[in-house]
């Protein structure tokens, strides 16, 4: 096992990559025999927590060139004289590895010509014929001129996208390995309620966790002791003090857990977490995994028949209007925009994306789809629940007495 698998969980194709370069910048004398150009640099792009400057690290390590690490800390035109400096340094010391942190945070506007992309353009080719290999890491490309993104400066562009599945479980358990965790506490259960977080989260909330654990007492990490811990770390929500009307009470329940029973019942664990716990005015709240993974039209409706699944729940029950649902009918009209952009073209003549400049008429003509769709698929999800009323009432209760499912 090299380094990169003993400090590195998952990520394979993107570790492939690392080991390459680390290769070529170890032996860069068998690679010229063939013939090949030295790259000189490469991107690593991701959000926070996702190991961007873990895994650069490594590279610099596995490399066995002397390594410098430069981040803003100043302000104009001493920021550009360091960064300047930075790269003086790395030249004097060829063959170096000069690691750029946090590309992103280089330039206060979103412009791509501001004076600091244009001075990073300017030490990179100034320094073209040293040999100097350059990473960087950012959250973000957007504002970075393509000039600066092109072949020849940056030779690898990586991208590293939150862990998911198995991947996610391995973190997980890679987390909890020192920790005693309880027997009916499943891996699968704790990544599928907090889908597409970064490793950071992962380790944060399993060490809150069994913060939680020590704290109550517990011979092991309960599944309450994560609960609490991934509400928190994850969702920002806490317990409070505040009492609720019982009728108010009963009637959250309900909402919440038709937006479960609806999510099981189109895909069978499918849902990851259901709670009726509020913070900050946020009443309650469902996580499904299987949003991440929405590709067909199928599941994309599926997604929005399960957003109004809480005002559907409500009028079955309890016979009216829902108003904690004005937030669940504002995302499905946002889904319904994406649908009618991807798929309604194919089904509908003449519809153009929401976006696109369109004439009155035509937009008049989108709405009336989209109204059309939207009541569709809100008797969709109230036949569902009609269908499986006492699974409804069975999720409720438990709600009301557990307050948190996983």
């Amino acid at each position: 096992m090299d380094k990169f698998d003993e400090k590195v969980i998952g990520y394979d194709s993107i570790k492939e990559t690392l080991r390459q370069i680390a290769d070529v910048l170890k032996r860069p004398e068998a690679y010229k025999e063939k013939g090949v150009s030295m790259p000189r640099g490469l991107l690593m792009e991701s959000a926070p927590g996702l190991g961007k400057s873990l895994m650069a690290s490594i590279l610099m390590e596995e490399s066995g060139r002397k390594s410098f690490v430069f981040r803003r800390i100043n302000e104009g035109n001493t920021f550009l004289g360091e960064m300047k400096d930075i790269f003086d340094v790395a030249k004097e010391e060829a063959p170096s590895i000069l690691l750029l942190e946090d590309l992103n945070l280089y330039v206060e506007s979103n412009s791509p010509y501001a004076p600091e992309w244009a001075c990073l353009q300017a030490c990179i080719d100034e320094t073209s014929d040293a040999d100097i290999f350059v990473i960087a890491t950012t959250n973000d490309t957007r504002y970075m001129p393509q000039s600066l993104l092109r072949p020849g400066r940056f030779d690898y562009i990586l991208n590293l996208n939150p862990p998911l599945g198995k991947t996610a479980e391995d973190i997980v358990s890679y987390y909890l390995c020192d920790k005693n965790l309880a027997k009916d506490v499943q891996i699968s259960d704790i990544v599928k309620a907090m889908p597409q977080v970064s490793c950071a989260t992962l380790e944060t909330v399993m060490n809150l966790a069994a913060i939680n654990s020590v704290y109550r007492d517990h011979a092991h990490v309960q599944k309450e002791d994560i609960i609490d811990a991934l509400l928190k770390v994850v969702y920002n929500l806490r317990k409070t003090d505040c009492e609720e009307d019982p009728q108010e009470h009963q009637m959250i329940a309900v909402h919440e857990a038709a937006h479960a029973v609806v999510g099981e019942v189109l895909h069978s664990g499918s849902i990851g977490i259901i709670t009726i716990r509020g913070s900050h005015g946020a009443i309650g709240g469902m996580e499904s995994g299987f949003a991440v993974y929405a590709k067909s039209e199928e599941e994309f409706q599926d997604e929005i028949i399960k957003t109004l699944a809480g005002k559907a729940g409500t009028v079955l029950i309890y016979g009216i209007m829902d108003i904690r649902a004005a937030a669940d009918i504002k995302k499905a009209d946002q889904l319904l925009d994406i649908w009618l952009c991807h798929f309604a073209g194919g089904g509908f003549s003449g519809v153009e994306p929401s976006e696109n400049r369109l004439s009155e008429p035509r937009l008049s003509y989108n709405e009336a789809i989209k109204s059309a769709k939207l009541e569709e698929l809100y008797r969709r999800a109230y036949k569902i629940l009609y269908d499986n009323r006492d699974f409804l009432l069975a999720v409720q209760k438990e709600l009301l007495e557990h307050e948190t499912l996983l």
